[in-house]
């Protein structure tokens, strides 16, 4: 180590010494000299001048060049996407409040002022970084984005820097966010820790928040909070030059509106491999503020459509939408996710096109009316699918007595089928309609090990529009329970006790819920709430879960612990 020491400061003195009094040609100081040796010395990674993630004697000469630009500190890195400059990066430094254009902006001491400044000086397909000063705030968009990456490896970031804990804030006005048009396509790139909001919005404007109009691939958003445009992510390739591989993770997404269009939280279409993974998305599609923006039909926290392909949506928030927490016209992936007071919570599927997927482990709660005329709290839509899969959801506690309100509806017709569904270990508990199958469209449905439970509404555990569909169902060691009535189930206009129904439907095995229990059915979001010592209030932990950060992520307010929570009550005691 004594070697150590003497070698790089003979070393320090040779590289250094010829320019220590040029004014042309800045070098570091001693002390910083001395405080880079001491933790070289120590193995720090703060040591670290060339990026690389390892202490090494390469670090001296890149700290010779770089000694302005400090590793940043160390981050917990679970759950986040690890990002570091390359040895080929220019990193340019912008601070609203401490910048100015005529700095290069190549160190946090220097920083240029403007993000358009910072935009000029990235090199397309090179792995540039802008770093904005967090707790700053700018008054400006994104520029329309025409700059790539250069690879997987070695992307383009817009990111942060600093010691606030406060995302750096872009208030864009009455304009979008950032938008990415034309021929070429846009890739490699990542936007990562940063607030968009457009702050002078009327009800004449109808700006977009982050949009992809082109073809791209490889596009990751993360840690970002996205409010109050009229489509707040939106991710369009067209029919020759398709969108690819988007990840969308831990963002904050919400209160998207629009008044006389449609509007949504994220949209995609003609996009290939996309991942929508522990995002908050709440509140989008309406404005209760806005005459004419009120909820409608047509406007939904996600709405992906028939043109996509390979979508997964994991361990999402999906909470408070116009209509529909997620509408998957493609089919796909929706796994983990915790919805809640949404109009129609998920839809798999398509009028026209067949399609496949799985809706699997998700709890949803709490099922709402989009509004006065538009009765709906719905869980779980199949439509015209072929092998899709249903599997260890909690659905329970509905909002609505509205009539439309099933847990889980089959909708399929002659033209378009619903073939070959599986529906299994899937608990539904107080819903209102349970499980509805409509039309004459279904061909082959398995429905097992599942568990209908409702004291309250006195409604089928399973009805049939039709008793056409009856054969189709093959059902078995399923667990009921339908409090104040024997009327258990129902074939179009006909009602059957238990009994009566193994004869009807063919069904084996069925149990009901005589001298069995759930472990802890009392356990609500209030309670959840009292057990994080908040106010009894059902909405608060929703709202808490839209205030974190990468600086602030508390595990208790995720989708994953909530599912948990109510996973570990409503399951069976016996």
């Amino acid at each position: 180590m004594l070697y150590s020491f003497f070698r790089f400061a003979l070393l320090f003195v040779l590289a250094v010494g010829p320019w220590m009094n040029s004014a042309a040609s800045a070098q570091p100081t001693a002390a910083q000299f001395l405080q880079w040796l001491t933790h070289y010395t120590n193995n720090d990674i703060r040591a670290d001048y060339n990026y690389d993630n390892i202490v090494s004697p390469a670090d001296f000469s890149a700290f010779i060049i770089n000694y302005d630009n400090p590793p940043q500190p160390p981050q917990p890195t679970d759950g986040w996407t690890d990002l570091n400059p390359s040895g080929n990066s220019r990193v340019i430094y912008v601070s609203s409040s401490q910048g100015n254009d005529n700095n290069d902006g190549l160190s946090q001491s220097r920083p240029v002022k403007s993000i358009e400044k910072a935009y000029d000086l990235l090199r397309d397909g090179q792995p540039d970084w802008i770093r904005l000063r967090r707790g700053d705030t700018w008054y400006e968009s994104l520029p329309n984005w025409k700059k790539s990456g250069k690879s997987y490896a070695e992307p383009m970031v817009v990111s942060y820097y600093g010691e606030s804990t406060n995302r750096p804030r872009l208030l864009t006005g009455t304009t979008r966010g950032m938008r990415a048009t034309g021929d070429e396509v846009r890739k490699h790139l990542r936007f990562v820790g940063f607030e968009l909001r457009p702050h002078l919005r009327t009800r004449d404007d109808a700006p977009g928040g982050i949009e992809f109009i082109c073809e791209h691939e490889d596009i990751l958003i993360e840690d970002c909070l996205i409010s109050g445009y009229a489509d707040n992510l939106q991710f369009q390739g067209d029919s020759d030059r398709r969108a690819r591989d988007i990840r969308v993770r831990r963002n904050i997404i919400t209160d998207s509106w629009a008044v006389g269009r449609h509007s949504q939280g994220l949209y995609a279409t003609r996009v290939d491999n996309m991942f929508l993974e522990q995002n908050i998305f709440d509140h989008n599609g309406w404005n209760d503020r806005e005459e004419g923006a009120e909820p409608t039909i047509f406007n939904h926290n996600i709405y992906i459509q028939a043109t996509c392909s390979g979508i997964q949506v994991l361990d999402n928030i999906i909470s408070n939408a116009s209509s529909h927490g997620v509408q998957m016209r493609s089919g796909g992936v929706v796994v983990g996710n915790f919805f809640y007071k949404n109009a129609i919570n998920v839809l798999l599927g398509h009028e026209d096109y067949v399609t496949t997927g799985a809706v699997n482990g998700n709890v949803i709660m709490a099922g709402k009316d989009i509004g006065p005329g538009l009765p709906r709290g719905m869980g779980i839509h199949i439509q015209f699918t072929n092998d899709a899969k249903v599997r260890d959801n909690l659905i329970l506690r509905n909002g609505t007595d509205a009539g439309q309100s099933e847990a889980i509806a089959i909708i399929g017709d002659s033209n378009d089928l619903v073939q070959n569904l599986l529906i299994e270990r899937n608990t539904i508990y107080n819903w209102f309609n349970n499980v509805v199958i409509e039309n004459e469209g279904l061909r082959n449905m398995t429905f097992r090990n599942n568990i209908i439970y409702d004291s309250q509404n006195e409604s089928p555990a399973v009805r049939h529009w039709t008793t056409s569909t009856l054969d189709d169902v093959n059902a078995y060691n399923n667990t009921y329970f339908i409090g104040g009535t024997s009327s258990w189930f129902r074939a179009h206009n006909s009602y059957y006790n238990l009994n009566q129904w193994v004869n009807v439907a063919d069904e084996s095995s069925p149990r009901t819920f005589s001298g069995r229990s759930f472990v802890d059915d009392s356990r609500t979001l209030v309670r959840y709430a009292q057990n994080l010592l908040l106010p009894a209030d059902d909405d608060i932990v929703i709202d808490r879960a839209r205030t974190m950060s990468r600086s602030t992520w508390d595990e208790s307010y995720t989708a994953e612990k909530i599912v948990e929570y109510f996973k570990e009550g409503y399951k069976l005691a016996n």
